[in-house]
Order: C-alpha cells, then sequence, then structure tokens
C-alpha cells in the first residue's frame, strides 16, 4: 500500500532522483548529513495487458489496475538522512512515478532512535511513514527489487507493497534474535482509510552465517473497505468511500490478519543462494452491495521460491517460482450474485507464475536488469519481458 502525497516540483524530481542503493541503506555513519538519489528507466512488453486488470478469485480494493506496458521513466526520487546523535537518525524520501498512474509520493518520513541496554541488548523505535516489517521482501523498497514484478502473493495480499504511518519497536537480542511491534494509521488494502492506529504488527527474527529467519503477523481493520467494479481503469494506493453504496462498488465490513513466514540461505563464499517467503490471509465479516449483504471469508494461501546465482563479479541470474489460491465463502441472501459482482466466484483455483531475472552491477553506481515471467492467471498463460536501467548515488553532505 502505497500513500498520496502533495504535489512536488517535477524539475526537482527530474534533477535528484530516487536509488535502489539509497532504500533504507542509510548514508555511512560518519556523515551526518547525507543525500542520495537516482533513476529508474523501463521497458515492458507482454503477451497480453500486464498487470491483469483484477487477479481472478482475489477479493481486492480500489478501481481495476492500469495497463503498465509502455517505454519510459519508472521512477525518480531523492532522499536525506540525518544523523543528529549516534542514537537519534532521521530519513526523508520523496518520489515521483511514471506510467498511466504518474504521481508524486512521499514514500518515507521517519525519526529513530535507539539504545543500548544490558547483556548485548538494542531497543529501537521509530516513528513516521516507513514499510511494514512483514516477511523479507516488503521491508525493502519495491525500486530495490531483484524483480520489477511483484509477487502474485503480494499482490493480492498487500496490493504489492505496504505501507503505513505509525510506530514500531524493535528489540536486538542476543544469539542473533530479534523481535518487535508496530501501531500504524492505516489508509488502505487490505485494510481501509480508517482513523486512528487500527492496524497491529509483530515480528521476529533470527539470524545466523548462513541462515536469516523472519515471522511476521499483521491485525487490520478493514471496515468500509471499497471494490469498484466498473469505472476507469487505474493503480489504487487509497481505498474509495463506502459511505454511499451505488450499482459500482462492493464494500468490505470486517478485519484482516497476515501471517508470513520467510527463509534466505545464503553461504558466506558461496554463488548460490535461496530465498522463500509464504503469506497467508484472512478475511472475515460481510460484502455490503445492492444485490445484498452476505457474511463473507476469505483466505489467501500463496508464496514464492527464489534460487540465485552470482556468477561472476557484478553479474547474478536468479530463477523464482511461485503459486497462489484464494478461496471464500459467502453466506447469505444473493451471495452468488454478490460474488459474481466482486469477481470472487471463480476462486480455489492456483495461479501461478515462472520467472527469470539476469541483472549486472558495473560500477559507478548502474544496474542492468532483464527478466522474464510466464504467468498463469486467467484462461492463457501471459508472458511478460521487463527491461530496467538504474543508476543511484549517494554523498555526504556534512
Amino acid at each position: 500500500m502505497q500513500i498520496r502525497s502533495s504535489k512536488l516540483p517535477g524539475l526537482l524530481l527530474a534533477a535528484f532522483a530516487g536509488s535502489a542503493a539509497a532504500h533504507d541503506a542509510g548514508a555511512p555513519a560518519e556523515d551526518r548529513l547525507a543525500v542520495s538519489g537516482g533513476v529508474g528507466l523501463m521497458s515492458l512488453h507482454a503477451d497480453d495487458r500486464y498487470p491483469i486488470a483484477r487477479l481472478p478469485g482475489v477479493l481486492e480494493a480500489g478501481s481495476p489496475r492500469a495497463d503498465e506496458r509502455r517505454d519510459g521513466l519508472d521512477y525518480a526520487e531523492i532522499a536525506l538522512r540525518a544523523r543528529f546523535t549516534d542514537q537519534l537518525r532521521a530519513f526523508l524520501k520523496i518520489a515521483h512515478h511514471g506510467g498511466p498512474d504518474a504521481r508524486n509520493e512521499t514514500e518515507e518520513a521517519w525519526l529513530d532512535a535507539r539504545t543500548e541496554t544490558a547483556h548485548d541488548r538494542q531497543l529501537a523505535l521509530r516513528a513516521g511513514r516507513q514499510l511494514l516489517p512483514l516477511g523479507l521482501l516488503n521491508p525493502v523498497h519495491m525500486h530495490a527489487w531483484d524483480f520489477g514484478v511483484a509477487p502474485l502473493a503480494m499482490r493480492g495480499a498487500i496490493n504489492e507493497s505496504w505501507r503505513a504511518d505509525g510506530f514500531k519497536l524493535d528489540w536486538q537480542l542476543p544469539a542473533g534474535w530479534s523481535a518487535g511491534v508496530g501501531a500504524w494509521r492505516n489508509q488502505g488494502f487490505p485494510g481501509a482509510d480508517a482513523g486512528g492506529l487500527k492496524l497491529l504488527t509483530a515480528r521476529g527474527g533470527w539470524q545466523g552465517e548462513t541462515l536469516r529467519l523472519e515471522a511476521g503477523y499483521a491485525n487490520v481493520n478493514a471496515d468500509g473497505r471499497a471494490l469498484l467494479t466498473t469505472g476507469s481503469a487505474g493503480h489504487t494506493h487509497s481505498v474509495p468511500s463506502c459511505t454511499r453504496l451505488s450499482t459500482d462498488r462492493v464494500c468490505f465490513f470486517g478485519t484482516a490478519q497476515l501471517l508470513t513466514l520467510a527463509a534466505r540461505w545464503a553461504p558466506a563464499g558461496s554463488p548460490v543462494w535461496l530465498g522463500a517467503e509464504w503469506w497467508f490471509k484472512r478475511e472475515g465479516g460481510r460484502l455490503d452491495s445492492i444485490n445484498g449483504a452476505p457474511d463473507y471469508t476469505g483466505r489467501l494461501n500463496g508464496g514464492w521460491l527464489d534460487l540465485g546465482w552470482r556468477f561472476a563479479p557484478g553479474w547474478e541470474a536468479i530463477g523464482r517460482a511461485e503459486r497462489l489460491v484464494a478461496r471464500h465463502e459467502l453466506n447469505g441472501a444473493n451471495a452468488g450474485l454478490v460474488a459474481s459482482q466482486s469477481g470472487i466466484a471463480a476462486s480455489d483455483h492456483a495461479l501461478d507464475s515462472l520467472g527469470a531475472v539476469l541483472q549486472w552491477r558495473p560500477a559507478g553506481g548502474h544496474r542492468l536488469v532483464a527478466e522474464w515471467h510466464r504467468e498463469r492467471n486467467g484462461d492463457a498463460p501471459n508472458v511478460i519481458y521487463l527491461l530496467r536501467y538504474q543508476y543511484t548515488f549517494m554523498k555526504g553532505l556534512l
């Protein structure tokens, strides 16, 4: 989920751009103030429209997705990081995204305070706009992902990426263990635009020399989450209003719970690594439409497996296999009609994808990525080709 911000001058964003290397990677500790930035270009082509307007059998929100097949600007962004003391830091990142849904956003804006406690423990509190701590991929900015095409499980569970305004508290414990909790004001899918801190998260993790494990949980209020069934297409970041029912929308009233499990195995000195994530979402409540208001329970279950190979300095090849299944139960008057209106009548069948990436990182902050996917989420498979170029920089100011 991404939050819209007020318009920022296009000239500023063209001159200073965000970077994959700057996505929460931080400035060197000796810099009290640092700027980072970059620009991304893309060329996306597919046999059929991409992304698909609605993911079959998944109860999404907002307007149908726009077709992103195009050549041109992917993003441009700038970030500032300030180190006030060794314990207190601040970060601000703004971006312009190109395409049919071109927009300006404040992607991150937070203040971080940390302290050392007894027995090698560290306590950190971060307040502001952040990527939610779910899994290993969502806390990384999308531009820094190995794959430019989001996993099916993350689109179905959180509309590809999820950030919110709030607070998180993390503990760094001995022997590689860590834990954290958070409270957030959520403004979009899979919740709704609800006031107050109505999204709660918890996480736990362990990191050794070769293996990293991560588990996450989220509980979010979704009262008044609208699905637009007709109308203009476009990528939705906030959720339309459910204050008045009409023929073009179905509204979900209830709660959503998410569970994530992730692992990454990367032996030191080995050119081969493995990564995997699993996402589960359960929603319960009712669906309101002009056709009825049946009780609703939905479950989404999916994930992916990555195999990476660094076969030469700066070169890496990665393969990915994905699978996603959604199931729904509706009970009440006109339940079948509401299911058809919501686009979830034809569920219980798996959506799957195979993908491959070849990326090259020469010196100087440049990155070139060639990507291929074969998605099966409709009547016929869709083959997708994506080329990306990214340039990043980071410079200390003080």
